[in-house]
């Protein structure tokens, strides 16, 4: 049994245990069997049993659900710290209320304290029940002076509305902030010379509209404490003028980062309280979801360490409506057809002196296969019964015991009798088949259908992992119809390669259309590099490339360099910063931005697709090998990624450096074994079907599995890249009408470059091609 499935079992139990004791401590306790239960709990835990029992269901639910979801939920040092609260809280009620109510446990708890003098005992429980919930609950004094202010908001909106002219005091627990401070935002509004105001100057600022300035203001610590942020978001306590904080500059050619457009102007702190609604109800948000700066307009209070805080909104995802509808189809056989087969492969088996059978439950029905398992037997071990016969001997669990086995060798080496008699155009034998005690016989389904990308994109499976990464693909369905996703980011790189017509270049079409269904351009950018100037040429214009396809074989090497540097400045970067990796970037980028510093840029994800190695591994194969193997080797932690395709599975085009360096493999249809080693270092492959039918090796697995790729139609992806189009010409277009007024819009998109990203024109003196071409 799996662990999950042991986890959901154990679940059960302890729920049905959990309700039973709290049926009878609360409806049953009469009955019989259940007052025998609620007699002896009562006994040993007193009042507290009725507590233990409703913990017990609340432990039992999260143990399910984990087993469920599949999801660590349960903390052990929570647990261990609530029974010691509930220890606690049964000796503080033994001694406030007597013997009889805490029962047997409590008694003997209570016994070390029986000397003390009252008062101590309870300071004591009461100093113990504190520190154990601070450290259970992980209590900080942020959270003590967060609630205290909530709760004091909370009495001052019940009592009765102080005058609009009356400032309110400042916080009892906090201390004051000068006038005048690096937080004014109002605009025009700059510091005096004197920050000591007289009498005429005091009065006639208070004779100011409320929502202009305000007096004074609270603070705990100094200007650069996180709490001084946190009082400055969260209250408003006195009255000082704000002037407006510098907006970084806004450069109109990368229209990816043209987010919040360029004319917009800050609000004190009271007018966008009162923009997001007046009678709205005072809502109080955790310390993590504040935002770094609640004056900015249409600003997000969510903290998103996978994303840019300040560009979250910006970019609108596509819908899934977008692509074709799939036809419902359903993935089965009639029962006569499967029966009929599995019987025709255990009588051809038996017919060559092969001891094997097919059994209904290891028949598996795919999209374009069905797999059948044949089980090896052998010569049964015989025992005779009380009536003299001979019946084969079993073991504990009710399976037979054999004498001697059938070797699986013997069964692999009928793969081509299995075929003539099945009448099947090929046929693909897996030994053993991973975690299954049978070999798999795949055979070509008559009712294949194909898999689109959006049932795919629309299913449970999907779903929960795109949550985690804004990189996983939508790979397709196995052989048993179970959808197939895979995370670009753990990959961390994919090589695919493939006869023509098998399927690769729709495979990469359904990789980018799975980045643009999920990812906006401030989350992952892309790099294409297309030599056959057909394929990948019409996602031109999207707002995620870096830099326009790359049709031209001499404009690879210096993308590959430009790709080089980056990820090179991006590890000085992440060496300063004292981070490893590019999600650790962003979790401290999203705590500075937390903190109010936005010195830190987002670092989008970038992947680089190159459509067919073949054609550059001949014009220049030592550079490009060496780009293709460093970046492979070092850009992972960057969040740099290599998407590589060929056509050509030779051993010239994958060298031995590159399939090391590119562990997650796919392999289309092939022509022969050679190719189909050289690709997954095993055959197989050369027995494919084409139209998309692949094998899938991730780098965590030693065999790969058969999957049949999700299908994107040329309308399909047209469609998607027209919404990006257009959604590109919006963002420049509002940002040229913020920046210049009066002038007319673009109309359609330029290609642009992103700064760092540019090629010369002119081809370096180091590169060159080959005389053969």
């Amino acid at each position: 049994m799996q662990p999950h499935h042991q986890q959901r079992l154990l679940g059960i139990v302890l729920f049905v245990l959990a309700l039973f004791l709290f049926a009878a401590l609360t409806v049953f306790r009469t009955v019989p069997l259940f007052s025998v239960f609620y007699g002896a709990f009562t006994a040993l835990f007193g009042w507290s049993a009725y507590l233990l029992s409703l913990g017990l269901i609340a432990f039992a639910l999260a143990h399910l659900i984990e087993g469920i979801r599949n999801k660590k939920i349960i903390r052990w040092t929570t647990v261990i710290g609530l029974v010691i609260l509930w220890l606690l809280l049964l000796v503080e009620s033994r001694l406030l209320l007597g013997p009889k109510t805490g029962g047997v446990l409590a008694s003997l708890l209570v016994r070390p304290l029986l000397g003390w003098p009252p008062l101590a005992g309870h300071i004591l429980l009461i100093g113990l029940f504190g520190i154990v919930t601070i450290i259970t609950f992980q209590i900080t004094l942020g959270h003590v002076l967060y609630v205290a202010h909530a709760f004091s908001s909370i009495t001052n909106s019940v009592q009765k509305k102080v005058p609009a002219n009356n400032a309110s005091g400042p916080s009892p627990f906090l201390g004051q902030r000068p006038r005048f401070s690096r937080y004014s935002s109002a605009p025009g509004a700059s510091p005096p010379q004197d920050s000591r105001l007289t009498p005429a100057s005091a009065a006639g600022e208070e004779e100011e509209d409320d929502e202009g300035i305000i007096e004074f203001e609270a603070d705990f610590g100094d200007e650069d404490d996180p709490l001084n942020d946190i009082n400055i978001h969260k209250q408003q306590i006195s009255r000082i003028p704000r002037g407006p904080r510098p907006a970084p500059p806004l450069d109109l050619a990368e229209h990816s980062d043209a987010i919040q457009g360029v004319n917009q102007q800050p609000l004190p702190f009271n007018k966008a309280e009162k923009a997001a609604g007046r009678n709205g109800e005072k809502k109080f948000p955790t310390l993590e979801s504040l935002a770094p700066n609640p004056l900015q307009k249409n600003q997000s209070r969510v903290y998103n360490p996978g994303g840019d805080a300040e560009n979250e909104s910006s970019w609108k995802l596509p819908d899934t409506a977008l692509l074709n509808n799939p036809v419902e189809v359903k993935m089965q056989m009639l029962g006569d057809d499967t029966s009929t087969l599995a019987k025709t492969i255990q009588d051809t088996l038996r017919s060559f002196r092969v001891d094997a059978e097919v059994k209904q439950e290891d028949i598996s029905i795919g999209p374009t296969v069905i797999r059948f398992g044949i089980r090896p037997t052998g010569k049964p071990e015989l025992k005779q019964d009380a009536q003299g016969k001979y019946v084969p001997v079993k073991d504990a669990g009710g399976n037979i015991v054999y004498e001697s086995r059938t070797r699986v060798s013997r069964v692999m080496a009928l793969q081509n009798d299995l075929a003539l008699v099945l009448e099947a155009k090929t046929i693909r034998m897996e030994a053993p088949v991973p975690g299954r005690p049978y070999i798999g016989v795949e055979i070509p389904n008559k009712n294949s259908r194909l898999v689109t990308l959006r049932e795919v994109l629309e299913s449970k499976e999907y779903q929960a992992a795109k949550v985690k990464s804004k990189l996983t693909i939508a790979l397709g369905k196995d052989v048993a119809g179970a959808v197939r996703v895979g995370d670009l980011a753990r990959m961390p790189h994919l090589l695919i390669a493939g006869a023509t017509g098998a399927g690769k270049s729709v495979c990469i079409n359904t990789i980018i259309a799975s980045i643009l269904t999920q990812a906006g351009p401030e989350d992952v950018r892309l790099l294409m590099v297309d030599p056959k100037m057909v394929e990948l040429n019409m996602y031109s214009g999207i707002p995620h490339l870096l830099f326009p396809v790359v049709t031209e074989v001499e404009r690879v090497v210096p993308l590959l360099r430009n790709a080089i540097s980056e990820m090179e400045k991006r590890y000085r970067q992440f060496s300063q910063l004292g981070v490893r990796n590019l999600d650790g970037y962003r979790k401290l980028r999203a705590e500075k931005i937390a903190r109010g510093d936005l010195s830190l840029k987002s670092l989008p994800a970038i992947v680089i697709i190159i459509d067919e190695l073949a054609d550059l591994m001949m014009a220049a194969p030592e550079e490009v090998e060496g780009m293709i193997c460093r970046l492979a080797q070092l850009a992972r932690a960057t969040g740099i990624h290599l998407v590589v395709a060929t056509q050509r599975p030779s051993v010239d085009v994958i060298t031995g450096l590159i399939k090391a360096n590119i562990p997650t493999r796919i392999s289309f249809m092939v022509s022969s074994a050679v190719d189909s080693r050289t690709i997954i270092d095993m055959g197989g492959a050369e027995r494919l079907l084409g139209k998309g039918d692949m094998l899938y090796l991730p780098a965590d697995a030693g065999r790969p599995e058969r999957i049949q790729g999700s299908f994107l139609a040329d309308d399909e992806a047209e469609k998607l890249v027209a919404y990006w189009r257009m959604q590109a010409v919006e963002h420049i277009n509002a940002a040229h009408n913020a920046g210049n007024v009066g002038r007319p819009a673009a109309t359609a998109q330029p290609q642009q470059v992103e700064p760092g990203w540019e090629i010369k024109e002119h081809v370096s003196d180091d590169f060159e091609l080959e005389d053969d071409l």
